[in-house]
C-alpha cells in the first residue's frame, strides 16, 4: 500500500477552465462537472456496504472501454499483486448470496442507486481524461479489498478486450500502450492508435552479427513487422469503430452491474484463493511436505496442479526415507579418524583422602561451561588436593556398526528392557510382551494384571523373573516361564518411574518423591529416602543408592547408613538418567547436559559436561567413554578426558528418540 498510495496520488488539481477572478467557478465545464461528481460521490461512497461499494467500482471500471486505459491502471495496480497482499486477499470474505444487507435503509438505498446510475451515465458519456481522473480519484476512496478487486476486474477486462482483437495473442510483445501523437484526450469520438516496436534482440542491422547471420534474420524479421503492423492496423480500424458509437442510447438503468456480473468479474478474487500456485514451486513442496499422507491423497483432489504437486512431493519423501535408511546402514563405516582398537592405561585423579580417613569436600553449585582448552578432567580439580588412580582408557564402539530392525512400529507409550540375553522386555500401556531378538518372534506369554499403564521394565533373565512398575501405585513381580504375577509389591502413593536392581535388593522411584528400598524375595520395603519432586531416575549397587527428580538435583544416599552422602545440584532440567561406578558419576537431564561428577565421599563439584541438541534419555560410562542416548534418534560417545565427541550412531531415519540402549564387550 506504501508504494501505491504515490500512484494514485497523480491526479492532477483541477481548475476551473473559463473562471475568472469574479467567478472562479462555472459549473458548466467538463472540470467543473468533475469536481462536482468526484464530491457527490465521496458523501454517499464510504457509507454504503462493501457489497455496494464492489457493484459500483467494477461498474465504474467495465464503462471503461478503452484498452490504453486499462493498462494504464493496470499497471497502477500491479502492486496489489505482490507477496505483501496474499495474507490479506486469503482472509477476504466475498458473500454475495444476498445476505449481505447496506448500512442504510431501504429508501436510502434507493437514492443511492439513482445516483449510481446517474454517475455512471455520465461517466459512460465522458473523455479518455475526465474517466482516468474520476477513476484515479475514486480508487482513492477504496481500502486494500476493494483494490484487490479492481486489480482482478481490470486484468479480466483487459484480457477480454485484447482477445476481442483477431491475432493479437502472438504479437502481444511487440506493442506498446501508448497513443500517438495526434491522439486528442478531449475528443468525444475517442478515436486511438498505436505504435509498435519490436524485441532489441530481433533487430535486423545490430552491428553483433556478421553480415550472414543478418541476411538470414532478415525474411523472419520483415515478417515480423508485417505481422506487428497488421496487428496495430487492426487495432486502430476496431477501437475507431468501436468508440465512436455513442453511448447516448444506452438505457441507464442497465449500467449498474449485478451481483452475478461482479462475481463473474472477480472470478480470480475470492477467499478460497489458490495461494499455491502463486508460491515458488519448492516453497510450494515445502508446505506440502508437512501434510500427513492421508491429507497429502486428499490435496490430489483439489486441481491437476495440486495433484502432480501431491505426487512429486510423496516421491521425495520416499526418495528421502530410502537414502535416510541407506545412510542410517552405510554409516558405520565412517570413523571420523578415531582408532577403534586403541587401549591405554591412565593415571585418572580423584579427591585425596585425608589422614583423618575422611575425603575433602568441594562444593561449587552452578557449573560453568570452559573453554575448549580448559575443557577436560584435570583443570576440573584446580585448587583441589588429588591422588592418582589407574583406570583403563578404549575407544568403545567407535568403529563398524549396522543396525537390524525389529519392529518399525511407532508407540509413544513404548517401555522397554533388554539385559544381554535373548529375550526383551516391551510393554505398551498395560500389555508386556517378550520378544526373542533370535528368531525375531514374540513369546506368546501374557502378562496380566496391571491396572494402570507400565511405566518402567527390568528384566532378569538369569533368574526367570519380570518387575514392572505402574501409574496403578504397584510394582509386580512375574515368572518369565509362565505369566504369572508371583508377587505385588505395595507402598508407593504415586505412579512408579523408575527401578534398579542388585543382586536381591530393588530400588524404585515415584512420583510421589519418595525411594523405596525392597527385598525381592519377601516383596518388603526396607528403607524410605525422600525427595521434594517426583522421581526419575535411580541406581543401586552395593554401597549407594543414587536418585534423581524433575527439579535436576541428585542425591547420593549411604545404602547400609541410609543416610544422605551429598547433593548434587547443577542441572536447568529434570534429571531423566543416572549411571555411577565406584568412581564417577553421570546425570543426563533434559537441559541437553551429561554431567560427570565425583562419587568420592563429599566431592560435589561437577566435573565435566557433555552437551546435546535435545533431552538426553539413557547414559553410561564404559572404559572413560561416556555413552549416551538423546531424543535425536542419536547414540553419541565422548571422550571422558577431554569432552570430545568420538562417535555419533544414528539409530533410525526418522530420528525418533533413543529411550534405552544395552552395551557389551566391544
Amino acid at each position: 500500500m506504501a508504494n501505491l498510495e504515490p500512484r494514485l496520488k497523480n491526479a492532477p488539481y483541477f481548475r476551473c477552465e473559463k473562471g475568472n477572478d469574479s467567478v472562479p467557478l462555472c459549473q458548466k465545464c467538463e472540470t467543473c462537472i468533475l469536481a462536482w461528481k468526484i464530491f457527490s460521490t465521496k458523501e454517499w461512497f464510504r457509507r454504503i456496504s462493501s457489497i455496494w461499494q464492489r457493484r459500483f467500482l467494477v461498474s465504474i471500471l467495465e464503462q471503461l472501454n478503452s484498452l490504453y486505459l486499462l493498462n494504464y491502471f493496470q499497471n497502477i495496480l500491479q502492486i496489489t499483486q505482490g507477496k505483501d497482499f496474499i495474507y490479506n486477499r486469503s482472509r477476504i470474505n466475498l458473500r454475495m448470496e444476498g445476505k449481505a444487507k447496506s448500512s442504510l435503509n431501504q429508501m436510502l438505498d434507493k437514492a443511492v442507486e439513482e445516483k449510481m446510475r446517474e454517475i455512471l451515465y455520465w461517466f459512460g458519456n465522458s473523455t479518455h481524461q475526465t474517466k482516468a481522473n474520476y477513476t484515479l480519484l475514486l480508487l482513492q476512496m477504496c481500502d486494500s479489498k476493494l483494490l484487490l478487486t479492481a486489480a482482478d476486474v481490470i486484468r479480466v477486462l483487459f484480457l477480454r478486450e485484447w482477445n476481442n482483437i483477431s491475432d493479437l495473442s502472438q504479437d502481444y510483445a511487440h506493442v506498446s500502450f501508448f497513443p500517438e501523437k495526434d491522439y486528442n484526450p478531449k475528443s468525444k469520438t475517442s478515436h486511438i492508435y498505436w505504435a509498435a516496436r519490436l524485441k532489441p534482440t530481433s533487430f535486423p542491422l545490430s552491428k553483433t552479427s556478421g553480415s550472414k547471420q543478418c541476411l538470414r534474420e532478415a525474411p523472419h524479421t520483415v515478417g515480423q513487422w508485417k505481422s506487428t503492423l497488421q496487428c496495430i492496423s487492426e487495432m486502430n480500424r476496431m477501437f475507431s469503430g468501436k468508440t465512436s458509437t455513442s453511448r447516448s442510447e444506452e438505457d441507464p438503468c442497465n449500467l449498474l452491474m449485478d451481483l452475478d456480473d461482479v462475481r463473474d468479474l472477480s472470478c480470480g478474487f475470492s477467499k478460497y484463493r489458490d495461494f499455491i500456485r502463486y508460491l515458488p514451486l519448492h516453497l510450494s513442496k515445502y508446505i506440502l511436505r508437512m501434510l500427513d499422507r492421508n491429507t497429502l491423497n486428499k490435496c490430489a483432489f483439489v486441481s491437476q496442479h495440486w495433484a502432480v504437486m501431491a505426487h512429486q512431493v510423496k516421491m521425495d519423501l520416499n526418495t528421502q526415507t530410502f537414502i535416510q535408511n541407506q545412510i542410517a546402514l552405510l554409516q558405520g563405516s565412517y570413523t571420523k579418524g578415531i582408532d577403534p582398537n586403541y587401549a591405554n592405561t591412565l593415571s585418572i585423579p580423584i579427591p585425596k583422602v585425608v589422614d583423618d580417613g575422611k575425603r575433602m569436600r568441594a562444593k561449587n553449585p552452578k557449573w560453568k561451561l570452559r573453554t575448549k582448552n580448559d575443557y577436560n578432567l584435570w583443570t576440573a580439580y584446580q585448587n583441589q588436593e588429588t591422588q592418582q588412580v589407574q583406570m583403563e582408557e578404549r575407544n568403545v564402539f567407535c568403529g563398524t556398526y549396522n543396525i537390524r530392525i525389529l519392529s518399525d512400529t511407532w508407540d509413544q507409550n513404548r517401555v522397554i528392557h533388554y539385559a544381554g540375553g535373548e529375550l526383551i522386555a516391551v510393554s505398551s500401556n498395560r500389555k508386556i510382551k517378550l520378544l526373542n531378538i533370535l528368531k525375531i518372534k514374540v513369546i506368546p506369554i501374557d502378562f496380566r494384571g496391571h491396572a494402570g499403564s507400565i511405566r518402567t521394565l527390568f528384566l532378569c533373565e538369569e533368574e526367570h523373573f519380570l518387575l514392572s512398575g505402574s501409574y496403578d501405585l504397584s510394582i509386580r513381580y512375574w515368572d518369565l516361564k509362565t505369566g504369572v504375577c508371583v508377587r505385588i509389591f505395595h507402598g508407593h502413593q504415586g505412579t512408579v518411574t523408575c527401578m534398579d536392581l542388585y543382586k536381591n535388593k530393588l530400588v524404585s522411584g515415584a512420583r510421589d518423591c519418595q525411594v523405596k528400598e525392597w527385598d525381592v524375595d519377601t516383596g518388603k520395603c526396607l528403607k524410605t529416602y525422600k525427595h521434594k519432586d517426583p522421581i526419575l531416575a535411580t541406581r543401586i549397587n552395593d554401597t549407594y543408592i543414587v536418585s534423581s527428580c524433575e527439579r535436576g538435583i541428585v542425591k547420593v544416599w549411604h545404602l547400609a547408613l541410609a543416610q544422605l552422602v551429598k547433593t548434587l545440584t547443577g542441572h536447568d532440567g529434570a534429571v531423566k538418567c543416572l549411571f555411577f561406578d565406584q568412581w564417577h558419576l553421570l546425570s543426563g537431564s533434559a537441559d541437553g547436559l551429561v554431567m560427570a561428577w565425583s562419587m568420592v565421599g563429599k566431592y560435589e563439584r561437577c566435573l565435566m559436561a557433555f552437551k546435546h541438541p535435545k533431552e538426553v534419555l539413557h547414559v553410561a560410562l564404559h572404559y572413560l567413554r561416556v555413552i549416551s542416548a538423546c531424543a535425536d534418534g542419536k547414540i553419541r560417545i565422548y571422550n571422558f578426558l577431554n569432552g570430545n565427541c568420538l562417535k555419533v550412531i544414528k539409530t533410525n531415519a526418522r530420528g525418533d528418540p533413543v529411550l534405552s540402549f544395552f552395551f557389551q564387550g566391544n
